[in-house]
């Protein structure tokens, strides 16, 4: 009797929803790849571009997130107000995002070399199939997906994991893209050629693998919006005005979010120079790179899934309470920055590269651990809108959030490429040798540094001032609960 129960509990999610989502996700996790610091890495190194990749790859990833600050709404306001169709409400965007991902993605890497000597082509092309990569994020939210799946809390913890895990493994798979870059060259004699083949044929296997989940999902619980209560641009500000647990959250997350994008985005640059180069010739070691990049691979990957595991008993030590806990998941992260940063300004990093990588482990690992706590805030930021307004705006405030991912991600590249720019950072496209000034190494690696450690240390500090002032305690968070119960046994 027990298992018939569980079989006929309409909110149940089996293996294909779960295999769905998480093959649905594939195609964001290898565009974020992609596009956050091995895009920066391809346009200052391979594309041929010398200073001027480094200047266009900054100023498009800063000027793009002012444009996301209107954007983004927008596509969250044409979203929210889609029609039920066949394929429910949400989910037809989840393949224009798939297709516009795809097309953003092959031609960045797929940039014409006869354009490389016409700046103003080259910045036309970049600036273009950006904004057509970028948009195309924007219409993909999994957190919307996961809602309309289901309404048991459980069976969306459920749908997480996969997704959440499938990003971890294809990161690490990103973290070793330099080792199939190298393979590459021996094939083309070209790391410019090597990137574009990598990333054509990862991104079409990404879009392949990402349709099929596609088809495997189903929107189950849509709401239509009634007559009188369309979706309005002016829903967005009143979020912002009235919802006080989503701007802590959000105000949180503005400095803590680039904890997680600083990880990735200069890391290989320290690597590379602080031990594959020999700083009298500017020569790299690829092999010793591409050995490197392995490391660090495992060193943030490995982590992050051990404590996406470990994350639920370790929560049980803090009695249930994830907003205590995500507060101490955020030192642990500044701990690990400042062990990087102290280690270069005592000059102990670049001898003993094991520091580096341990600092890395600990940080990665506090991350891992805090995708509960940090998720559970997440979507009791969502539950409190629904509770507080009577209304699901939850396109709206999921873009909000993914405007702060890709504007964290996007300035985090930028930032490198400021560091990049003020020493004027030249590579040989061909050879991947340095081919700039050999004295400006070493100022490069001290602000890299800076990025990776001490930065992270001092917005972990600021994220836990923020979040003690987060306002949802046990007894409002009963009655939110009761009352999305209540609101959905309506709308049934």
């Amino acid at each position: 009797m027990s298992n018939k129960n569980k079989i006929k509990n309409p909110e149940h999610m089996g293996p294909k929803e779960v295999f769905g989502v998480t093959a649905l996700s594939t195609m964001t996790s290898i565009g974020a790849i992609f596009m956050s610091s091995m895009f920066m890495s391809f346009m200052t190194d391979y594309a041929g571009l010398g200073a001027w990749g480094a200047t266009l790859a900054t100023v498009l990833l800063l000027a793009a997130r002012l444009i996301d600050a209107v954007d983004d709404p927008i596509q969250g306001f044409i979203m929210d107000n889609g029609k039920v169709g066949k394929y429910g409400k949400y989910k037809p965007f989840f393949m224009i995002s798939i297709i516009m991902i795809t097309v953003g993605v092959i031609a960045l890497y797929a940039l014409p070399r006869p354009l490389t000597s016409i700046p103003v082509a080259v910045g036309i092309w970049v600036i273009f199939f950006y904004f057509v990569y970028d948009i195309g994020t924007s219409f993909c939210n999994m957190n919307l997906m996961y809602r309309t799946m289901t309404n048991d809390a459980n069976e969306r913890a459920k749908l997480l994991v996969g997704p959440r895990i499938w990003t971890m493994v294809l990161s690490m798979i990103g973290a070793g893209m330099t080792a199939v870059a190298v393979s590459l060259y021996a094939v083309f004699g070209s790391y410019n050629t090597a990137f574009m083949v990598m990333a054509t044929v990862f991104t079409l296997i990404g879009a392949v693998i990402s349709v099929i989940g596609w088809f495997m999902v189903k929107e189950r619980h849509v709401v239509q919006q009634e007559e009188g209560e369309k979706v309005k641009i002016s829903d967005f500000f009143d979020l912002i005005k009235t919802n006080k647990p989503m701007m802590i959250n959000f105000c949180k997350c503005i400095f803590t979010g680039f904890i997680w994008t600083f990880l990735f985005a200069a890391p290989s640059y320290y690597v590379k120079w602080a031990f594959c180069a020999d700083l009298t010739t500017g020569q790299v070691d690829m092999g010793l790179f591409a050995t490197y990049s392995l490391i660090i691979s495992m060193m943030m990957m490995m982590p992050l899934l051990l404590g996406v595991v470990i994350a639920a008993p370790v929560l049980k030590l803090f009695k249930g309470d994830f907003v205590k806990m995500h507060k101490v998941d955020l030192l642990c992260q500044g701990l690990g920055g400042l062990i990087i940063f102290l280690g270069q300004v005592l000059g102990v990093l670049r001898s003993v590269p094991a520091i580096f990588f341990i600092a890395m482990f600990v940080i990665a690992m506090a991350i891992g651990i805090d995708f509960v706590p940090g998720s559970t805030i997440s979507m009791e930021v969502m539950d409190y809108t629904i509770y507080s307004t009577g209304k699901d705006r939850s396109a709206l405030t999921g873009v909000l959030e993914k405007f702060l991912e890709k504007a964290q991600t996007a300035v985090s590249s930028a930032l490198v490429g400021v560091i990049l720019i003020a020493v004027g950072y030249q590579v040989d496209s061909v050879t991947g040798d340095y081919a700039g000034s050999l004295e400006s190494i070493p100022t490069m690696l001290n602000g890299l540094a800076f990025v990776i450690g001490l930065l992270p240390a001092i917005l972990a500090v600021i994220g836990v001032l923020i979040i003690r002032k987060y306002p949802i305690d046990q007894d409002l968070r009963k009655k939110m609960h009761e009352y999305i119960d209540a609101h959905q046994a309506t709308k049934e």
